[in-house]
């Protein structure tokens, strides 16, 4: 009996460190899933934050397409500084302006209105042994990536106005409004919308805060293009228009179209391809979401199609006194794909794909009722800026309100009940919340882009001068055009000399 009871005993300690190992294995390999999960959500936004990048390869495409031969240098340059003097202002305090990370941590309660947590300014909390009072570092480097991700949007955001003020615009200038809109009008607009803290963000879950129901801008045609369509036109108003854009009459002129339709196309191009991480990318995580990603393509794509084959339809179609011009005009088409990708982004992940359809339909009409308003009100813009990202980031942003489908949408009413589109059923608070938050921001950065932009125009510093306009601004700021005719060298220097020829005697 008593070798039973041993015996037993021994069975039972044995099982029972059996059971300890597996579930230390267990606890392992869930650790081990987890780490590898929150590197897949890390290499996502780092490859959408690459795609979002590789959209001032677009821009600057498009740019050096829209303008004429004499600028091309100029525009690209600027194209150029636009993603590097963006990434040290976001650094240095952009980053930190959108996003506070310090919400309840050592008693920071984040403001909603401007990021004032020190963890986001330079980076300081995520470095080690920084006294910032931050958590250190992530693990998977998620922390990092989602400063790349964020940086890539805010030079989107600048370079929109870049196209609008061609041409005549002084690089010094240049140099601050860029300045002036990384750092601050864009970031504070971030804040509000996507911020936690923010009062219309939708993740924002104090009520007493909160407008209305919190807006739904999954990927930015309010917070990128509208912000930077809005200071565009701005912009391009106190600048006024190009010298002999327009006739006494207020005609436009011929002779200031762009120099190559073909940059304009592989633009566009580029653009597009990039915008699946605008798009897709703002899911920020993989696991879990891979479904609505996947949605957000198919309506990403959709609407930009769309936009496109209607605008194609209304230059071909319309009279001359609507703005037509019976072509079938290339780059009214481009701009049309470029209008509908803008109108989708604010919805892409809350509408059905046939909603995208209509979204792209009415995308491309709102392009071009604003091209021609652009030139009714005599305001020269080279690239459309104003009519593809400021009216129809306006248009994105009321279309969620429109058509929200509600087992889409993310945000909920003062009563917790989910808030969708007034066309698919919802009682309007989303909407409400939608106008609201658009005429808030179209106020902020109105406002603050007269400031900008009044204060280099009464310094003299704004427009380059009349005999340098006149020249192209490749002749008389960079040093030559940027296709230069290189004729060929004067060969006969370098050829044999003939050996004179001796004849026997």
């Amino acid at each position: 009996v008593d070798s039973s009871h041993a015996a037993v005993n021994t069975v039972g300690k044995n099982m029972s460190v059996n059971a300890s190992e597996v579930a230390e294995r267990v606890d392992a390999l869930v650790a081990r899933i987890d780490g590898m999960n929150a590197e897949v959500d890390t290499f996502y936004i780092f490859w959408a934050a690459t795609l979002v990048f590789s959209m001032q390869m677009g821009f600057a495409l498009l740019s050096a397409g829209a303008v004429r031969r004499k600028n091309v240098q100029n525009i690209m340059l600027k194209g150029v500084l636009d993603a590097c003097l963006g990434a040290v202002i976001w650094y240095l305090w952009g980053y930190g302006v959108a996003y506070d990370a310090d919400d309840g941590r050592d008693g920071h309660e984040a403001n909603p209105f401007i990021g004032t947590g020190c963890t986001n300014y330079a980076l300081a909390g995520h470095v080690t042994h920084s006294n910032c009072n931050s958590e250190g570092q992530g693990a998977y480097g998620y922390d990092w990536v989602s400063w790349f991700f964020q940086y890539a949007f805010a030079a989107a955001a600048a370079t929109i106005v870049s196209g609008a003020v061609a041409e005549r615009c002084n690089l010094s200038a240049y140099l601050i409004y860029t300045t002036g809109i990384t750092g601050f009008i864009y970031p504070v607009v971030v804040h509000w919308v996507w911020d936690s803290a923010g009062f219309l963000s939708a993740n924002n879950s104090n009520i007493n805060e909160r407008w209305g129901t919190g807006m739904i801008d999954f990927a930015g045609s309010g917070v990128v293009h509208m912000t930077g369509g809005m200071a565009a036109i701005v912009g391009a108003k106190i600048l006024g228009p190009r010298r002999g854009r327009f006739a006494p009459d207020g005609t436009a002129q011929p002779g200031f179209t762009g120099h190559s339709l073909a940059l304009t196309v592989l633009g566009t191009f580029v653009l597009w391809i990039g915008w699946y991480g605008f798009n897709q990318g703002s899911t920020l995580k993989l696991i879990g979401n891979g479904k609505t990603a996947a949605r957000v393509g198919v309506t990403t794509t959709l609407a930009g199609g769309m936009a496109a084959c209607v605008g194609l339809y209304i230059k071909r179609m319309l009279p001359p006194a609507l703005g037509g011009t019976h072509v079938w005009d290339l780059g009214h088409t481009c701009n049309s794909l470029l209008a509908g990708l803008v109108g989708v982004t604010a919805g892409c992940a809350t509408v059905e794909p046939y909603l995208a359809v209509v979204i792209g339909i009415c995308s491309a009409f709102f392009y071009h009722g604003g091209s021609c308003l652009m030139r009714k009100l005599r305001i020269d813009d080279p690239l459309d800026a104003f009519a593809v990202h400021g009216v129809n980031g306006l248009w994105g942003v009321i279309a969620v309100g429109l058509f929200t489908k509600e087992e889409y949408s993310y945000v909920v009413d003062d009563d917790g009940n989910t808030a969708y589109g007034c066309f698919t059923g919802g009682d309007g608070a989303l909407l409400g919340t939608q106008l609201a938050g658009a005429c808030i921001e179209i106020i902020w950065v109105v406002s603050l882009s007269l400031v900008l932009f009044l204060g280099l125009h009464f310094t003299g510093m704004f427009r380059v001068p009349v005999e340098m306009e006149e020249a192209g601004l490749d002749v008389s700021k960079h040093g030559g055009s940027a296709y230069p005719e290189n004729p060929e060298p004067d060969m006969a220097a370098y050829k044999k000399k003939e050996e004179p020829v001796t004849t026997a005697s």
